[in-house]
């Protein structure tokens, strides 16, 4: 009687603590990401440079109320448009590393369907090679923040796998000086407007 009253208790112990803890769960995942950014307005990078084209990885933890945080690490690469050389400073093939950290919202839409809402802050390293110098390299930071979406479909029953694709504009602010007010804004600040494709596990 005692053994029997020890396994009842024992498998409902399991139970009902599996089901609490599973109710508390933060969930997280981890992504991979295609990334097309353009940057748009009256500015250097926007008039100077073509598209930037690159790849991304990033994860976040969502509760149970469908409040979470994210971080995205992203690499980027494009080049001068041809004749402007001069004009960009005489270096090329800039390269683009962005940080986005950011808090973010789910609406569940279907069992398949479901939207996020993303706000944060940016960190970028704008890396260029000097066109005259042998592998010498010119490398600027700037920061600023990032608002954003993300529609996702969920792939498998179970939840674990979804594929995405979310817009973002993140906003680039930098501190190089200039007397000419107009110039160093020219210089200073960038919009981008970047789309992204990507694929997550959740786990």
């Amino acid at each position: 009687m005692r053994i029997t009253f020890l396994i009842i208790f024992g498998v409902s112990t399991f139970l009902f603590g599996q089901n609490k803890k599973k109710g508390l769960d933060v969930v997280s995942n981890i992504e991979a990401k295609m990334i097309v950014m353009k940057p748009i307005g009256n500015n250097h990078l926007s008039k100077l440079l073509m598209p930037f084209y690159g790849f991304g990885f990033g994860g976040n933890l969502m509760t149970p109320v469908n409040f979470g945080v994210g971080l995205d690490y992203n690499v980027l690469f494009s080049n001068v448009k041809y004749g402007e050389q001069n004009l960009y400073g005489n270096i090329g093939s800039p390269t683009i590393t962005n940080i986005d950290l950011y808090v973010t919202h789910r609406e569940i839409i279907s069992e398949d369907f479901s939207i996020e809402e993303m706000a944060g802050f940016s960190f970028y390293r704008q890396t260029n090679l000097l066109i005259d110098g042998k592998n010498e390299k010119l490398k600027d930071n700037a920061t600023g923040f990032n608002l954003g979406g993300k529609a996702l479909y969920t792939l498998d029953r179970e939840g674990y796998q979804q594929v995405f694709v979310a817009a973002k504009v993140n906003f680039y602010f930098t501190n190089i000086y200039n007397e000419n007010s107009e110039i160093q804004k020219f210089y200073n600040r960038s919009t981008f407007l970047s789309l992204n494709l990507g694929y997550r596990y959740n786990f």
